[in-house]
C-alpha cells in the first residue's frame, strides 16, 4: 500500500510541476512585450515549418502518382506479353498435336496396309474380311 501511495505522490508532484511550467509559459506569452514578440515569431516559424510540410506531402503524393502509372504501364505490358507468350505456346501445342497425328494416322494406314499383305500371303483360302 506504501508503494501505491508512493506513486501517487508522485503523479501529483509531476503534475503539479507540469501545470506550473504551463503556467509560466502563458503567463510569459501573453502578458509580455517580449512574450507576444517571442509567440508572433513562433507562430511564423510554425506556419514556415507546416507549409514546408505541405509542400513535401504534395511532392511525396505526386510522386506516389506516378509511380503508380508506371506500375500500371508495366503491369499492362507485361499482360500483353503473357497473352502473346500464351498464344504462342498454344499455336505450337496446336502443331505438335496435329503432327503426331498426321504420324499416327500415317502409322495405321501402313499397319491396315502390312495386316492386308500379311493376311493375302498367309491366308489365300479365306474369304476376304468384311469390313
Amino acid at each position: 500500500m506504501s508503494e501505491d501511495h508512493t506513486h501517487s505522490d508522485i503523479r501529483f508532484m509531476f503534475g503539479f510541476f507540469l501545470g506550473g511550467i504551463i503556467g509560466a509559459l502563458t503567463i510569459f506569452f501573453l502578458g509580455t512585450k517580449e512574450g507576444k514578440k517571442t509567440g508572433k515569431i513562433l507562430e511564423e516559424k510554425g506556419r514556415d515549418v507546416l507549409d514546408a510540410a505541405s509542400d513535401k506531402v504534395e511532392d511525396l503524393r505526386k510522386k506516389g502518382v506516378e509511380i503508380i502509372e508506371e506500375g500500371n504501364e508495366v503491369k499492362e505490358k507485361f499482360i500483353e506479353e503473357l497473352k502473346e507468350k500464351k498464344n504462342e505456346i498454344a499455336d505450337q501445342a496446336v502443331e505438335k498435336l496435329d503432327d503426331t497425328l498426321a504420324k499416327i494416322e500415317t502409322i495405321q494406314e501402313e499397319g491396315l496396309q502390312k495386316t492386308t499383305e500379311l493376311r493375302k500371303r498367309l491366308f489365300k483360302n479365306l474369304p476376304p474380311r468384311r469390313k
